[in-house]
């Protein structure tokens, strides 16, 4: 019984498997997916979930979402392109059902927030019945991000009246796909017809500070070369042309200073000076020396161009000394140029207070301001111009910043010896600024461009000098002429040899020695000379003539002496009297002076009268009408005769008979 259930049992087991085998080989239908579809990404988002929305049904099996299969390997989620995402799934009768879907990787969008470039506007001048300005061509637009986008740019000329003169707005406008806009705004200036004398440029050569440096000596030019260009632009262009000094003009070389300046003055008249604007050298002669010239009853040789000096004035009062203007009037063309020369504001204390008393210089950006409006509003000048011997960038902003009839096209600078271009920032057109070194190392040229409504729109400027125009190595005859009458007077002290130096004397040290000089010449306790006041260096060997000694003292500073308490002299010495050589007879120090004890000192006047040192107070006060120059030719002329040279270290003897060595310097000589 047993053995018959257990192959009952087998039998129907396998009964079921067969009948399991059958039913299985009938499932031919692999599962089917659904929520297939493309995927956008961009780079920088989370990735994907490459599994949502994605099932996979078997007609047999049910659900088989959870045994699909995803093959990532072709998937790169960093670079912008088309993948492939392949999807399988197998039932449980082997049926593979596999599926492909794209993911479209893209950059991420750039956030524009930059406004496209707009170049290649500009203002246009348009003459009343001429064709309309064109105002397409060179203009283009560029957009960082959306590439050339010149097609998009809209013009808007509306507010233009093409029959009355006057200045109008076009306004220049275009966007980028982002939205952002740029405005750029021009202006159209509507004319007449220009005039026939219209000019469109005048060009105005500039001089400061030539310090009587008319003859040519290596880089210093002279005044017959600068000249040569000067008379050559006026000659092609009388129209167009103007040239202008910048104060410093005369004094400084023996063959200007010999003649208190008519050399200079005969070379500027033959040259054609449009105006020259006083420096504080002018008045080293006295002024009425240089306002001489200026005078329309002399006698003797006058100046053809005026003085100016608009904010110097008689101590006060607003007056200013005779002969001296505020500005003058050109007349180029059609268009009338005012020039107006100041003093630098502060200037007093560059002069020695013999020559300044008296006189005083104010805020010169005042009358500058004052001088425009009238100018302008008054007299009907087109293009103003603003000389300043200074070059404060304080006076230079301030000029910049007037306005209106005030306003100031051009700018010149002095005083500083530098040599630059600059310019003022302001709404409009910039105000050019410049300055011309010294001794004639270079020529200034300012360009101006003038629209036809008598307006600056542009300018150019550039210090020439004779390796930027060839113009500059030529003479002129006629000013060398001039030049040559007085170097034939002074010739024997322009070109005979009063000694030959042995060694070779910085300015500091010829500073030095010249306070010995004052000392020594004087019997002073102790003496005094300036490092400003001399100008050249002596170099080994080299042959002196009397224009030597003018350009290493090139001021007729005279001597004066006088007693003061030795306190005083410890306390100028110890303040601003570091500031100077000094010289100590023998025995006496800084350290060895005496508060309550007189001493007899002796400066130049330029120091001596300066009423912040203490020997305009002193007692016994002498002007001794020396000339500090005088006591180094002495010297010199003594020590070549018997010593066949000059030297720091042979004896000194000057004409009082007073014999004394000049040792050496060393460090402890330069301490006070």
């Amino acid at each position: 019984m047993k053995k018959l259930f257990l192959l009952f049992a087998i039998f129907t087991l396998s009964f079921g498997l067969i009948a399991c085998e059958e039913t299985n080989s009938l499932d031919t239908t692999p599962p089917v997916f659904e929520g297939l579809s493309d995927i956008l990404y961009e780079i920088g988002q989370p990735t994907p979930d490459y599994r949502l929305g994605v099932t996979a049904i078997d007609t047999i099996d049910g659900d088989l979402t959870r045994w699909i299969e995803i093959n990532l390997d072709d998937v790169d989620l960093t670079q912008p392109g088309s993948y492939p995402i392949v999807y399988w799934v197998i039932d449980d009768s082997g049926n593979v059902n596999e599926q492909t879907r794209t993911i479209i990787v893209s950059a991420a969008p750039v956030l524009d927030l930059v406004a496209p470039l707009l170049g290649g506007t500009k203002n246009h001048n348009y003459f009343i019945g001429d064709p309309l300005p064109d105002y397409v061509t060179g203009v283009y637009a560029y957009d960082a991000v959306d590439g050339t986008i010149t097609e998009f740019i809209d013009i808007d000329d509306h507010g233009v009246n093409y029959e009355v003169e006057g200045s109008y707005p076009v306004i220049y406008q275009v966007a980028d796909k982002s939205g952002n806009e740029t405005i750029v705004t021009v202006i159209v200036t509507v004319a007449q017809a220009p005039d026939p004398n219209q000019i469109g440029e005048l060009n105005i050569y500039y001089i400061n500070d030539t310090h009587g440096a008319i003859l040519y000596s290596n880089n210093q030019m002279g005044l017959s070369r600068i000249g040569n260009l000067v008379m050559n632009e006026r000659a092609i262009k009388p129209e167009n042309t103007l040239f202008i000094a910048g104060g410093d003009i005369l004094q400084g070389t023996l063959i200007s200073n010999y003649f208190n300046g008519a050399s200079t003055i005969d070379a500027l008249n033959t040259i054609g000076l449009d105006a020259f604007v006083l420096g504080n050298h002018e008045f080293d002669w006295g002024l009425e020396t240089v306002t001489s010239y200026f005078n329309p009853n002399t006698t003797e040789l006058k100046a053809n161009f005026p003085l100016l000096g608009a904010n110097v004035f008689i101590q006060g009062t607003t007056t200013r000394p005779d002969h001296i203007d505020a500005y003058t009037i050109v007349q180029k063309g059609n268009i009338k140029v005012g020039i107006i020369g100041v003093m630098g504001y502060g200037l007093e204390s560059s002069i020695a207070q013999s020559r300044i008393d008296g006189y005083y210089f104010d805020d010169p950006v005042i009358w500058v301001e004052q001088y425009a409006t009238i100018l302008r509003r008054d007299l009907g000048v087109d293009v103003v111009i603003a000389v300043t011997h200074g070059s404060s960038d304080y006076t230079n902003q301030g000029i910049a910043a007037l306005s209106g009839y005030a306003r100031v096209d051009a700018a010149f600078n002095g005083h500083s010896h530098q040599t630059y271009v600059r310019f003022e920032s302001r709404t409009g057109v910039d105000m050019p600024v410049m300055q011309s070194g010294a001794n004639g190392t270079a020529l200034g040229k300012l360009s101006l461009k003038i629209n036809p409504m008598k307006q600056v729109y542009e300018y150019s400027a550039i210090n020439l000098n004779a390796s930027s125009d060839l113009r500059l190595m030529t003479e002129n005859p006629s000013v060398k002429a001039v030049i040559d009458e007085y170097v034939l007077i002074v010739e024997p002290l322009l070109n005979t040899v009063i000694a030959t130096s042995s060694a070779s004397y910085d300015r500091y040290v010829l500073t030095e020695y010249m306070a010995q000089l004052i000392r020594v010449k004087t019997g002073a306790d102790a003496a005094f000379h300036n490092y400003g006041g001399t100008r050249a260096e002596i170099t080994n060997g080299q042959a002196i003539t009397v224009a030597t000694l003018y350009q290493i003292f090139p001021f007729d500073n005279k001597i004066k002496t006088t007693q003061i308490l030795g306190s005083s002299l410890k306390s100028f010495i110890a303040g601003t009297g570091s500031q100077n050589a000094t010289s100590y007879k023998d025995g006496l120090s800084y350290a060895t002076i005496i508060d309550n004890q007189y001493y007899l000192v002796a400066t130049n006047d330029y120091i001596f009268d300066q009423t912040t040192n203490p020997f305009i107070y002193g007692t016994n006060t002498i002007d001794t009408g020396i000339l500090i120059r005088d006591l180094l030719e002495q010297v010199m002329k003594h020590q070549q005769a018997n010593y066949g040279s000059f030297s720091i270290n042979h004896p000194v003897v000057l004409s009082s008979n007073q014999t004394a060595y000049i040792k050496k310097f060393d460090d402890q000589d330069r301490l006070y």
